[in-house]
Parts: structure tokens; sequence; C-alpha cells
């Protein structure tokens, strides 16, 4: 293996012990007592996140892998931390916590009631927040390019040249809080410098020694003042990564584009002779290999996020006037990726009608062998949706995926992807008369049952939906607005386009832009539930809708032929007109209750259809539903074709999808697809994206396998560790899932054609 001692120092690092929560514990209750110590009770928030900051700075130590030119590990964050401030999986706070988790109490203390009231919304899984009021712990898309770009220097010479102008104090003192962050992180490379130094002098390897020297000189020169090299720029995004999460207790969930933002670099590499093609794809591999190595592939699949480690890169899709990018710096990422079974970081593929054979064929040699580690974005769906969401053609040109599935530009906002909005609870409540559930959230929804007819039973689960949109974006009009109160982002603030020139932070006046974002859940379930009630009692009459809502409220005990009736009724991805109009119909009032609502920063309201592991966790959760499924079944994925249809070719899949409009879409969509690897092989998977483009599927989450090799490989999992299963938003090897989630995937449709 060519990387075999790379992986060895690595993996021993990260994979010690309960994930080094140890002494990354240990390190912040280091930084608190300091931090404690210091702090004094008139001190801003700024202040207190300026304090933080220059304590982390202080008292962190670097660690070097020898068998790396990176340097970037802090032991700030625990191995499978996305850089939130709360350790995942380790129960304690990181020291990036320390300013939230003195102020946090000011979310519940604003208004304890309306805090107790999203309490007990979320409790009832109506909709997910990543936070009290808002995401602002995760999904943050850190644009690194202005540090490509001019370095930490140009910020830190911005705010300064700024300071002249600030009308008071609090203008002032942002400013001056990036010029601290600024020269914080200048700090934090210098101490790496300094430590290989130290490392040089017992140091008897070659190879080790030409990477500390390269770590000693570079390190206190970038990223202060912009990489002039390929090598510099991998250094810059890794660097990055680990000290804005570091620092600020968030999680910066991208790369970026790499093999836009840096191609121009190896460009001028090769022209100079300084670098060779063969080196540069070394480079990238071993750049991708840091960050798999972060994780035990092999650990059990078993909670909600186990395999999640929240950090993606875009490849490919068009340049700046819109033709289609693929060079060798996106060949490289893909390579690397294949030959070396990278899941982490998360790779997204951008993709159109118009992009090269070459492209498409080197991202599906991979999926085609069974390793499904790839997210596919479709551009001619994606870009109109964005540009009608009111964004310049320009903007929607340079779109990234971050996290699982947030669809962003670059620096102009941050997007909230983990609102998740549970439809299926708004339609649950009317249906089961849950009167006390709703008593105890606050909303109250109309019931199903004198409903005189189809058009009338429709009417009523749309203004259920309207409700619960509504009451979600007033939850966090009313709550979010103490964000600046709690706690401040000067690095991130100062990476947002305009971000210094506003002398404000983020997380007081936002960004460019200042919309919402919502993600819905349940649409192909609540269209086949709506397919099967007008079916059998509106038009053929075969029950009454008394005797239909009776069946589905005693989960279809005693009615079994008419739940097998129901799941055999046209539904969503069939590919028939009828279940076809109804869904776009759907679609299209979601899409204009989000467009009658006002953010909460005054922005508008766009949605998408998302769904993360609550396909079971919240689907044990929620009672039958009238398409035949039973209580705490699975729920379809994002716009997937529920698993209670037997659709047998993905050919209806794309004709279905083709009758929805994908403008309308601007927080993204997501859909499997689970191809017969038996029949499919790269020509017939370039088709199937060509025809995929012309859809309104933006995110594809395609595996290539059959079942019967599922089946295989949970009796015998020790001849498939490179059967990687895409399973929600992350990838995962299969024999590593538990036996519920292994059956979960198992489940799904499995389209012959």
């Amino acid at each position: 293996m060519a990387f075999e001692n790379l992986r060895k120092e690595v993996s021993a690092f990260y994979q010690d012990g309960n994930f080094r929560n140890e002494p990354v514990k240990a390190f912040a209750e280091k930084c608190f007592k300091e931090m404690d110590k210091r702090v004094t009770e008139d001190m801003s928030v700024t202040a207190q996140v300026m304090l933080q900051e220059q304590v982390i700075t202080e008292l962190f130590d670097p660690k070097i892998f020898t068998t790396l030119p990176f340097y970037c590990e802090m032991g700030a964050l625990n191995s499978i931390s996305d850089g939130s401030w709360w350790a995942k999986g380790g129960n304690f706070a990181q020291a990036g916590g320390w300013v939230v988790r003195r102020n946090q109490q000011i979310y519940i203390d604003q208004d304890p009631e309306l805090y107790k009231r999203r309490r007990a919304q979320g409790s009832e899984i109506l909709y997910l927040i990543c936070g009290a009021y808002n995401d602002n712990v995760q999904h943050f898309n850190f644009n690194s390019r202005p540090f490509l770009e001019g370095g930490l220097v140009s910020l830190y010479k911005k705010a300064e040249e700024l300071i002249p102008t600030a009308k008071d104090t609090e203008e002032e003192e942002f400013l001056r809080s990036v010029m601290n962050s600024m020269l914080c992180i200048k700090r934090i490379a210098e101490k790496f410098a300094e430590k290989a130094d130290k490392m040089l002098e017992n140091e008897t390897d070659e190879e080790a020694k030409a990477n500390l020297r390269f770590i000693s000189e570079t390190a206190r020169r970038v990223p202060w003042e912009a990489p002039s090299t390929l090598k510099e720029g991998l250094c810059t995004l890794a660097f990055l990564r680990k000290a804005f999460g570091s620092l600020e207790g968030v999680g910066p969930n991208t790369f970026g584009r790499p093999d836009k933002d840096l191609f121009p670099l190896y460009q001028k590499d090769i022209a100079e002779g300084r670098l060779t093609k063969e080196e540069a794809y070394d480079l990238i591999a071993k750049f991708l290999l840091l960050w798999d190595c972060h994780y035990d592939h092999d650990m059990k699949m078993v909670n909600y996020a186990d395999h999640e480690l929240e950090n993606t890169y875009t490849i490919g899709g068009c340049d700046d006037d819109g033709r289609p990018l693929y060079n060798d710096l996106t060949k490289m990422f893909l390579v690397a990726t294949r030959e070396e079974n990278i899941i982490f970081p998360k790779i997204t593929c951008r993709f159109s009608a118009e992009s090269p054979k070459e492209y498409l064929d080197e991202a599906n040699r991979a999926v085609v062998a069974g390793t499904s580690s790839i997210l596919y974005q479709n551009d001619d769906a994606t870009i109109p949706a964005i540009v009608r969401s009111g964004r310049p053609i320009e903007e929607a040109r340079e779109l990234q995926v971050t996290g699982c599935w947030g669809l962003c530009s670059v620096g102009t906002e941050k997007y909230d992807h983990g609102n998740y909005v549970n439809l299926m609870k708004s339609f649950e409540f009317g249906l089961h008369r849950r009167f006390d559930k709703m008593e105890k959230v606050g909303i109250e929804f109309l019931t199903f049952d004198d409903a005189k007819d189809f058009e009338d039973f429709y009417g009523r689960l749309v203004e259920n939906c309207r409700r619960l949109i509504t009451e979600r974006i007033n939850i966090t009009k009313k709550g979010a607005h103490v964000w600046h109160k709690v706690t401040v982002l000067p690095i991130f603030t100062a990476s947002l386009e305009g971000g210094i020139e506003r002398k404000a932070d983020y997380t007081k006046v936002r960004a460019k832009y200042k919309d919402d974002y919502l993600t819905f859940f349940g649409l192909p379930n609540i269209v086949d539930s709506l397919m099967a009630v007008k079916t059998l009692v509106f038009d053929k009459k075969t029950v009454t809708l008394e005797e239909y809502l009776g069946a589905v409220r005693a989960n279809w005990e005693g009615a079994e032929e008419l739940r097998i009736a129901a799941t055999k009724c046209s539904g969503w991805g069939d590919g028939k007109e009828e279940s076809t109009a109804l869904a776009n119909r759907f679609n299209n009032d979601l899409y204009d209750i989000c467009a009658s609502l006002e953010g909460t920063y005054g922005g508008k309201v766009h949605m998408g259809h998302l769904t993360y592991t609550e396909i079971r966790w919240w689907g044990e959760k929620t009672l039958a539903t009238p398409d035949g499924r039973r209580s705490g079944d699975y729920f379809a994925q994002g716009l997937s074709p529920s698993r209670l249809k037997k659709i047998d070719s993905s050919t209806d899949v794309i004709a279905s999808l083709r009758g929805l409009d994908p403008s309308t879409m601007a927080g993204n969509n997501v859909v499997n697809v689970i191809l017969p690897a038996d029949k499919v092989d790269l020509d017939i998977c370039e088709a199937f994206l060509r025809a995929v483009a012309s859809s309104s599927i933006m995110c594809l989450q395609l595996n290539c396998v059959t079942k019967e090799q599922l089946l295989d490989a949970q009796k015998h999992p020790e001849n498939y560790q490179n059967l990687i299963v895409r399973v929600c938003g992350f990838s995962a090897r299969f024999t590593a899932l538990s036996p519920e989630w292994q059956q979960e995937v198992l489940t799904r449709n499995f389209y012959n054609s």
C-alpha cells in the first residue's frame, strides 16, 4: 500500500481510545480555567470571544504528522467533531465552546414560554433545529477564498483601515475582533513551524525531514500570506478547517471547490517546473487520507449519525461562463477517492447534460464497482432554482454542497440546512385526531373526518402544512435575534462577502442575503396517501372515508386487504400522469406557502425536500398513514419513492421527477436510486445520469448493487470490505451498518433497469 505508513500514523492518533475524547476534554478544562481567571464581568460578548481565541492559541500544543506536509491538528476537537463546540460522542464542551456555554441561558431567559413551546414542538418531532432557535453550531459553509486569494493579512488590513470610520465603540470592537482572530490564526501557524523546528533536531527519516522542513518554512508565511503553490493551497484548506472550528466552536462543513479554486496554483506549479502531475496526485491523495483516517470505517453505524463527520467538497460543474469544468485536479480527486477508498471528506460531483463523458466515466467507475461514496448534484435542475430564489446567474454557477446536501453559493450567507420540517406530523395530528398533542405544541390542526370530497380533504392537508410551516418560521423569528448576545463569529464574518465592511458581526446583521431555508419531510408518503384516499374513497368508493380512516387509526388491524389495495394505488414515482400531477400540485402549494412568508431576518423563505436518518427515527414515532404504511415503519427519503411502491424501473421514477418544477426547490432535494450491479456498466451509468439531468432530481444518491450481494455481505462480511453504500447524507461500509440499518437499505427499491 502506497500510503501505509501515513495511514498507520494518522489512524493511531485519531482512533486511539474513545476518539481521543479525554485529551480534548482535558485541554478544554485547562482553557476554561484560564478563561474563567481572566474574564471580567464587564466584558462584552465580543471581548469574551477574543479572550477565548487568545487562550486557545496560547495553550494548544501542535500535533505534526511526519508522513504529511500538512499542518492543522491542534488537539482542540475530538476526531469525529465537525468543529461544533459540543463534542460529538463525548458529551462535553470543547475549548471553543466556553463563550456559548457561558451565555446560552440567554436563549431561554429572553422568553421562557417561547422556549418551552419550541422544545415541545421539537420533542413531538414537528421539526428539527440544530441549535436553540436557528442552526448556530453546524453546517457553516465556510468560504476559504479570501484566505486563498489574499491571506489573513488582507483581512487584517481591511479591518484595520476601517477603524477610523467606525461610528461607535461597538463597530470598532468588531473590527478589532477580526484583527485579533487573524493574529491568533497567524500565531497558531507559527507554533506549528516552531514545533517542526524542534522535531527536526532528532528526526532521521528523510521523508519526515522533508515534511518538517516544509512546515517550518511554510507555516511562518501561510496562511498569513496567500498560498503560492498547490501544496500551500492544500495546507491552507486543512489548516483553516481545524483553526476555525477550534477557535469559534462551529462546524465548517466544506472545503469549497478545490478543483476550481486551486487550479491556478497547480497550473503555475506545472508551468514553472515546480511540480509534476504525479506529485500533485500524491498531495491530493495525502490530503484526503488525512481526513479519512479520522475515524474507524468499521465502527458500527447504530445511532443517529455515527459515521457523520460533516465535511464535503464539490468538484466539476461549470466555470464562470457556464462551460463544463473538468480539469487535472478534478480527475485527481476522483481517482484518489476511488483508489484509496476514501469516504471522508464527502465528495460531491456536479454534473449536467453537457458534462464530458470522461468526467462522468471517472465519477462512475467506483459507483459501478459497488463503492458509492459520491453524491451527484444536477446543475440543470439546481442552477434554475438558485436563480429563481433571487441570485444572479454568476452566483448560481458557483454552487457548492456543504455537509450532507446543503446547497449554497460562496460567501453570501449562512445556510441552515438541518431545518427539517416534518409535514407527516401535520398530517398525522389531524388524521389521528391527536388533540392532546395539538394542545402540547400550541398548533390546532384540522381533522379530516367530515371532508365532503377529495378537494376538501386535500385543502385541509395543505392548510395543516401552512400552519406548521408558519409556526416554524415564527418560532425562529421570535427567538433567534439574541444570537449575537450568546456569541459572535469574527472569523466566519470576515470570510463573507462584505462581512468586514458591514462593521458588525454576522450573528447580528447577517450577510448579503438574509433568507431562510426549510427542508421538507414526507412528500412521497403524503402523495401516496392522497392518491389512495382519492382512489379508494372518492373515485372507486370501495369504502367510506369513515371506514378508511378507521382502518388507518387501527394501524390496519383487520383491514389487511384494504392496506394492500392502498399500496397498489398509483403513487409517487410510478411515472403515471395523475400521481405526478398531484405531486406537482402539492409541491407548488408548499412553494406558495413559503413564498408568502417573511423570513427570520426579513428575507425570503425557500424550500427543499431532504431527509436524514429521520427516515427511521421519525418513522418509528409516527402512526399509520393512508398509503398503507403501518405505525413505526420507515418513511421515504427526500423525493425518493416510498418503499411500499414496488416500482420496477428507474425510468418511471425519472418520468415522475420530470413532472415537478425544480425551480421551486432552492433548498435542494435528494433522491435514492439503486441500480442493478449486474446490468450496469459505464455507458449505461452515463446515459442514466444524462437522463437524470433532464429531471427535477437535484441530489442523486446512486448505489449500484443487488439485493443478493447485500444479503451475502451479511453472511460473509469479510468478502465485502469495499462495498460502500450511500446511507443518507453520508456513505459507509455496508458491513459497518448495524443489522437495523442494513435492513433499512435492504427494504429500499431495487430497480431492474
